[in-house]
């Protein structure tokens, strides 16, 4: 339920930036803020869980219970944003695909790098974003969030974790 809500919450902030200024899905914090809403989904679901055990949970269990949410959160996500960019919007990867490389050239730029260099870089990330709104381009963007988000769970884990005292402790 947790991962659902993230999941959720998150689409719902896109929507509203959609339609209040498409451009601002372009940001960095954009990404952040959705990325600040899973890890809080991620506890708080750790945490939910702990409590329906009777309050204590091992690493293991914590780490298995964060990673069901990441899990739900990442798919709901994956599916709800297939919907915005083929159903709801279908211009907006386009328009997302210019904004974003005209903010990477920018960047680049401000690095120093140009000429030949700069423009054989362009072109990668641009047949490379081409795919990023596909399907297949989404289910591996997804799969490769579940590896950031593994990680992540073994620290909501070790947070969320409680396990009984014992006589000797």
């Amino acid at each position: 339920m947790h991962g659902l809500l993230g999941a959720l919450l998150n689409f719902a902030i896109l929507v509203v930036l959609y339609i209040v200024n498409m451009n601002l899905l372009a940001e960095w914090w954009v990404g952040t803020l959705a990325m600040g809403i899973f890890v809080v989904v991620m506890c708080t679901g750790s945490v939910a869980t702990r409590k329906e055990r009777g309050g204590n949970m091992t690493f293991g269990q914590a780490y298995g219970a964060s990673m069901v949410v990441a899990l739900t959160a990442q798919f709901a996500s994956a599916v709800l944003t297939l919907l915005l960019y083929h159903l709801i919007a279908p211009e907006l990867p386009g328009v997302l695909e210019e904004l974003t490389m005209a903010k990477t050239r920018e960047m680049m730029e401000g690095f120093g790098m140009s000429g030949k260099m700069l423009d054989g870089q362009m072109e990668e990330i641009a047949s490379s974003m081409k795919e990023a709104y596909t399907v297949g381009g989404m289910l591996k963007n997804s799969c490769m969030a579940m590896v950031m988000w593994a990680l992540v769970g073994l620290i909501v884990a070790a947070v969320t974790k409680r396990v009984p005292k014992s006589e000797f402790s």
